[in-house]
């Protein structure tokens, strides 16, 4: 089986995304994903029904493609795609390094030697040296903010319902995809002289855990917030 087609239909959508992005199209429009998907991807993103002389499907799919990219399904749920815009998207910095990886793997490179991205770790290093997780080392929990809280999660008291979701499940990507580079890696990623271990990764999960029981109320205020569900 060629390694494309053991993709799940949000994987495909994810990679077409990446290649939308890496032609220099970010952000890109709705539109501009449905027929990158299609173009890609054509039995999973083609319109049934419309066969060519060759038997392959002849237009793309707008509702299927719009379906994937609303709030509840797995790209936008885990974090990987974000809206920008009156139907304007682009990837997360989680969402580009699944994508790279799962492109590594469909062109038969060695994902095992696929180091993180350079946005990826500069993402765990904002996230290492922030006020947030300093106080939450020194065990200063009790003098965590909301306002460390928005800042360690990039967002603002005034930010939106979808905004924290986004916000949140690429925190939780970024996560689960370093703490997978890290265990490759003999336990250690390094970046600009510093090195990053497992309990370093398991602590910014505890304190992302923690923030969310500390402003459970606060939380909640920004997610009675009613969001935009168009495309």
């Amino acid at each position: 089986m060629n390694s494309r087609d053991s993709l799940s239909i949000s994987e495909k959508l994810l990679l077409a995304a990446y290649y939308l992005e890496e032609s220099g199209r970010t952000p890109f429009s709705a539109e501009a994903l449905v027929v990158a998907a299609w173009q890609n991807f054509p039995d999973a993103f083609g319109l049934a029904g419309h066969l060519d002389e060759n038997g392959h499907l002849m237009y793309p799919d707008s509702n299927r493609v719009f379906a994937e990219i609303m709030g509840s399904k797995p790209i936008r749920k885990r974090g990987f795609l974000v809206k920008v815009g009156e139907k304007q998207y682009q990837l997360t910095e989680a969402g580009r390094e699944h994508a790279r990886l799962l492109a590594a793997r469909s062109t038969r490179s060695s994902v095992e030697k696929a180091g993180l991205a350079r946005e990826t770790k500069e993402k765990l290093k904002r996230l290492l040296t922030s006020k947030a997780f300093e106080k939450f080392r020194n065990g200063r929990i009790e003098d965590l903010t909301f306002y460390d809280a928005c800042a360690f999660w990039g967002i603002s008291p005034r930010s939106s319902a979808i905004e924290l979701h986004n916000q949140s499940g690429n925190l939780s990507a970024i996560l689960e995809v370093s703490r997978k580079a890290v265990q490759r890696d003999a336990a250690t990623l390094e970046h600009g002289g510093q090195v990053y271990s497992i309990r370093d990764l398991d602590d910014l999960l505890a304190l992302h855990k923690e923030m969310q029981k500390k402003f459970a109320k606060e939380i909640e205020v920004i997610m009675e917030r009613k969001d935009e569900r168009k495309v």
